[in-house]
């Protein structure tokens, strides 16, 4: 092998491994990364893409697409339910115990035998918003239903998570919820 045929065949190996190189990244670059908003494992998208929020629920729920909030239930057989619902305030100085009223007020409208069962603080994760998370129980064309509502303010809007199942299965879901409202963003 000559010396001119031995540099071009460093010149084409080092050409080879750079261009294997460059694909070899490219391809890197282009995979799909689990970024921080894909869904857990085990868990799907029940928001629009279009949402300022992202909402996930277990794989063995169903999305329900029918309204306009996001939601899903359980199953045909127990349809436990979950939703989110965004809107703007009226007034950009509203605080949730504000907001809180104006909610009650519309809720005592529409159910018979509303009962505040509990009201608590906390904080709404991994966005480390100040949240509040309301439990009652009321009626509503002779069934009586548990409802868990987690509310909080950012911005100008407010963001309702709620939880709605018939008294005898609400414990049995409870675990899972709290999961979807630890994997609840708001973009």
């Amino acid at each position: 092998m000559t010396a001119t045929h031995a540099c071009t065949a460093k010149r084409l190996s080092a050409l080879i491994l750079a261009l294997a190189m460059s694909v070899l990244s490219l391809s890197f670059a282009s995979c799909s990364k689990k970024g921080e908003y894909d869904p857990p494992t085990g868990w799907q998208l029940a928001s629009d893409e279009a949402a300022d929020f992202y909402f996930y629920v277990p794989d063995n729920w169903t999305v329900d697409y029918s309204t306009a909030a996001a939601g899903a239930y359980y199953s045909a057989s127990d349809p436990s339910s979950v939703s989110v619902m965004a809107w703007e305030l009226p007034n950009t100085d509203t605080s949730l115990d504000d907001w809180w009223e104006m909610n009650r007020e519309e809720l005592e409208k529409v159910f018979t035998n509303f009962n505040l069962e509990s009201e608590e603080n906390f904080t709404l994760t991994p966005d480390n918003l100040y949240a509040k998370r309301y439990v009652y129980t009321a009626e509503l064309g002779g069934y009586s239903y548990r409802y868990m509502q987690a509310a909080a303010l950012k911005g100008t809007a407010v963001y309702l998570f709620t939880y709605c199942s018939v008294e005898e299965n609400y414990e049995s879901h409870l675990e899972a919820v709290e999961d979807m409202l630890g994997f609840f963003i708001i973009k």
